[in-house]
């Protein structure tokens, strides 16, 4: 039994890609095969999910400060007693720390990157930037670090010309995982949507409501359509939600925008969206992303992170460039004239999902990795 021990922070089980990725692991992995631990900063929703899932949990509430000793003593201590062979660090915090551990304990070290590294962090000020850049020198210095996962191809190369002191990273594509369902369905809610798609073509954007997701644009993006027939749905919560509503008012848009927030069973709406789409400054892959081809939904998207190299290459979706808001609304209208494309679109997509970015797949690489010197 091979034992995996995942670190991580900033995990709700609310609208989280991490969180959905690690889950994916969990259920799909070979549990004859290994054994998955997870340390977070802790949290009631996931703990109780987690342990449902047979992994076991260790809840580190040091790691919700920026820097703890105290963190670094008790992820030492966990690794130690629990002979972990693994060390799968997600996120810049985890992997400074746990990398720094494995300096002394030298287990099999995979770090994840997920759309942000230290140097071009907006959330890091210069003092953040200059003792995580110091660790990461060290870590590699020591040569910690075996194997960098990195969830697109554009990642790889965003990561690359950031730092080449990484072993050169291990492209992998997450995918959409087919037999996970989500209960908890809002009829209320349901029925109001199921109306409103009745009436008019429905846009999603679903996303935290944070600086990086840029749900300011999609509220001007459709301002800029002007279609009267077209009604965007808002789905996440976060702290820019009060100045998101006064956009809305703003702009005049109350009676074709609605910011939903947090909406469990999320899963079960796809099929009564006609687009899905992504306004972020940047990303990794987002999951939401493949939960849409699997549902096929088409996707209007910036060009950054792995986007492009997925909806272009199996013709599901359409990319417009960075913070163009002119250039998205453009394309978002060809999109709204073009039933018959937007079918198109959303069946390549599914397509997609189940011949090449499924769970099947997914796996069996992350096993491989899991595996290798073994």
């Amino acid at each position: 039994m091979i034992k995996i021990c995942h670190i991580v922070n900033h995990i709700t089980g609310r609208a989280d890609g991490v969180y959905t990725h690690l889950k994916m692991i969990f259920r799909c992995t070979d549990k004859n095969k290994f054994q998955h631990y997870l340390i977070f900063q802790g949290g009631e929703k996931v703990e109780k999910e987690l342990s449902e899932m047979g992994v076991k949990v260790f809840v580190c509430k040091s790691l919700k400060k920026k820097v703890s000793l105290k963190a670094f003593i008790d992820i030492y201590k966990f690794i130690r007693e629990n002979d972990i062979d693994i060390i799968h660090s997600h996120l810049i915090k985890p992997y400074a720390i746990a990398g720094l551990v494995n300096i002394f304990l030298r287990r099999k070290f995979i770090f994840n990157y997920h759309g942000l590294f230290i140097y071009n962090n907006v959330y890091y000020d210069i003092i953040e930037k200059f003792i995580y850049g110091l660790f990461h020198y060290l870590i590699n210095l020591f040569k910690v670090a075996d194997v960098v996962l990195v969830p697109s191809k554009r990642s790889k190369e965003l990561l690359i010309s950031e730092t080449k002191l990484f072993p050169e990273p291990v492209v992998y594509y997450n995918g959409y995982y087919f037999p996970e369902t989500e209960n908890g369905i809002n009829s209320e809610l349901y029925k109001y949507i199921e109306k409103l798609k009745s009436e008019k073509i429905i846009i999603a954007s679903v996303g935290r409501l944070d600086l990086d997701k840029r749900i300011d644009r999609a509220i001007n993006i459709l301002k800029q359509v002007r279609h009267k027939n077209t009604h965007l749905l808002v789905f996440g919560d976060g702290e820019l939600e009060n100045d998101l509503r006064k956009l809305v008012k703003n702009l005049n848009l109350a009676e074709h925008v609605d910011l939903l927030g947090y909406v469990a069973g999320f899963n079960n709406y796809y099929k009564l969206f006609d687009v899905v789409l992504f306004t972020s400054d940047w990303e990794g892959m987002p999951l939401t992303m493949w939960e849409a081809m699997a549902n096929k939904v088409p996707v209007l998207a910036p060009d950054v992170g792995g986007f492009k190299e997925i909806l272009e290459e199996n013709n599901c979706g359409i990319i417009y460039k960075p913070g163009n808001v002119n250039d998205a609304a453009e394309k978002l209208i060809s999109l709204l004239e073009d039933h018959l494309l937007r079918i198109k679109l959303g069946n390549n997509g599914m397509t997609a999902i189940r011949e090449k970015y499924n769970e099947e797949n997914f796996i069996k690489q992350i096993e491989n990795v899991y595996s290798e010197g073994k």
